[in-house]
């Protein structure tokens, strides 16, 4: 009974993010047409451990000629955790020497697109950093394949499959990035 509730709400919870994907969907692809050639990209998570530090390296792999880094909210100096190596090497990228890295003023001042995890982080970067909505995409808006939700899920402490899951659905907003400015160059 309690695992039926559950699911009815989080069925009714991400209800608007599954109707409204589409147009998100067009709406972030104009906003990267519209957008000059970008220099320098921040990718931004929660913590800087999981899903921005694995989009940052692919991103950088596909697109040399562009600055690429990524941050988060959540103090520096901390290694992605082992199922995020492990996930990785399968796809031929070796986090093993990051280290997290605090968002700073000064480098989303300087970055053309920050590309974040979810809504709520968007809202902190217009609203406490000043940073236009021009400026700033969310990632799951990127991914071409409807989802459950528009967040890409934090996989942090969860089993591997999650880091999977993610990363699958990161691989597929790189490849919109990439494929805009890719074109642009």
């Amino acid at each position: 009974m309690v695992r039926a509730l559950r699911r009815l709400f989080v069925g009714i919870r991400y209800l608007p993010d599954r109707i409204l994907h589409r147009r998100r969907h067009l709406a972030a692809n104009r906003l990267l047409a519209d957008l000059d050639p970008p220099n320098s990209v921040i990718v931004i998570c929660h913590a800087n451990i999981c899903r921005s530090p694995y989009l940052e390296a692919v991103l950088k792999r596909a697109l040399p000629d562009i600055r690429i880094a990524s941050a988060g909210f959540v103090g520096p100096g901390r290694p992605v955790p082992a199922f995020s190596l492990a996930v990785s090497a399968e796809r031929g990228l070796d986090l093993s020497q990051f280290r997290s890295r605090p968002l700073v003023p000064a480098s989303v001042r300087d970055a053309d697109l920050l590309v974040v995890m979810d809504e709520r982080q968007a809202r902190y970067l217009t609203s406490y950093l000043r940073v236009e909505p021009s400026r700033i995409v969310i990632a799951g808006d990127l991914d071409p394949t409807p989802a459950a939700t528009r967040v890409i899920e934090d996989p942090w402490q969860q089993p591997m499959q999650a880091y999977v899951t993610a990363f699958d659905r990161l691989d597929r907003c790189a490849a919109t990035l990439v494929r805009h400015f890719r074109r642009k160059r």
